[in-house]
């Protein structure tokens, strides 16, 4: 049965993995009862959430005659749909406008290469003689990108050192429209959280700097060891970028710093994984901002709540581990925040992640990576 509330705070989420069930967290702190439109009874947030129904993503228009705003955990979405949605009446946020940019990087990449914003060069790849001519002029490595976000867990990076290992790719995806783009020495992985209301007022979070393993995130800090001047640039871009598609909600802008500067990665229309930090690490947390943002209410602070915070991810592995069974040896690291998601363990899969907070960023990485390794059943280095 679902809850009572005005009109203004009846919100639909759609999907129910982590990001919904944190983001319906968030908004249940507040006295905001959000309704999921969950595709199994045994995803993430349906289990926190007695009141979630289930349908496929086409079921959305129904889902969305329930609900006053309607936000999305995921860019798996039928644009067309949602355009629809939109010309009735719906509120959608953040709009088609600002997913599209975020579901397709061919899409994405043109708009900001248009608006004059830092990007990779790039080409679609519609079969092997489009990525022979690309290496031709720009040499190996090449990175394939999926040009479609896939599920969790899904690959959609390669870097790929020759043709042999390019066409192997293009064989494995012949199914998923891919993506080039020039391979640039990567300094560092950073991403800025935009929280932007409908009016445009906004909020950057502290620059987070993302450790990748086997294309996998695993650890996030905050705030990345960047300088002054590089955090105000990074800060300044995604700024800009949430302007011009007047995105509403968290907007996720992934940067790389190389030795020629900054340019962007990846967007995220959504609340983000290297977003997980802020739940401890700022006053409020890239989830209940959003909630805010989506609803038109005031935003909240978003400064660091400490020198340094550090998320490592409890990613699922061969052995089938559950962390949930050794949840007393993490929780018996005092100063760690744990998170597990109630999932099925599975290789590669999020299962959860842990913060520490503290003075030194070192500190806080000792601490958290701790507790990690004692979720894994791993005696704490």
């Amino acid at each position: 049965m679902t809850s009572e509330l005005p009109a203004l705070y009846r919100l639909g989420i759609v999907g129910a993995g982590q990001i919904a069930r944190m983001t319906h967290q968030a908004a249940v702190k507040l006295g905001i009862t959000p309704r999921l439109l969950a595709e199994e009874s045994d995803d993430s947030a349906a289990l926190a959430a007695p009141d979630a129904v289930y349908g496929h993503p086409d079921s959305l228009a129904a889902f969305a005659d329930t609900c006053d705003v309607i936000t999305f955990e995921h860019e798996r979405l039928d644009l067309g749909l949602l355009r629809r949605l939109e010309e009735a009446g719906s509120t959608i946020r953040p709009g088609a406008k600002t997913i599209a940019a975020a579901f397709d990087k061919m899409h994405q990449r043109r708009v900001l290469l248009n608006r004059g914003f830092p990007v990779p060069v790039f080409a679609e790849v519609r079969g092997p003689d489009d990525l022979m001519d690309f290496s031709t002029v720009f040499g190996w490595p090449v990175v394939l990108k999926s040009v479609r976000a896939g599920r969790d867990g899904e690959k959609g990076v390669w870097i790929v050192e020759n043709q042999n290992e390019a066409l192997k790719v293009i064989s494995e995806n012949s199914d998923r429209q891919l993506m080039a783009e020039n391979y640039q020495p990567i300094v560092k992985e950073l991403v800025v959280l935009v929280v932007r209301r409908p009016g445009g007022n906004s909020r950057c979070y502290p620059v987070a700097e993302v450790v990748q393993a086997d294309g996998v995130c695993r650890e996030i800090r905050m705030p990345a060891s960047i300088g002054h001047r590089v955090a105000t640039e990074a800060r300044d871009i995604a700024t800009r970028i949430a302007d011009e598609l007047e995105a509403v909600g968290v907007l996720a802008v992934e940067l790389f710093l190389t030795t020629d500067g900054l340019v962007v990665n990846e967007l995220a229309a959504r609340p983000h994984n290297a977003g997980h930090v802020t739940i401890e690490g700022c006053p409020t947390s890239q989830f209940e901002n959003h909630v805010r943002a989506v609803l038109d209410l005031p935003l909240g602070p978003t400064w660091a709540s400490a020198p340094a915070a550090v998320t490592f991810n409890v990613i699922g592995g061969l052995d089938g581990i559950d962390p949930a069974d050794y949840l007393p040896e993490a929780l018996a690291i005092e100063g760690v925040h744990v998170h597990l998601y109630g999932k099925r363990p599975r290789p590669g899969r999020k299962l959860g992640h842990v913060t520490a907070i503290g003075d030194e960023m070192e500190l806080a990485r000792e601490m958290a990576q701790r507790a990690e390794a004692a979720l894994h059943g791993r005696r704490p280095w």
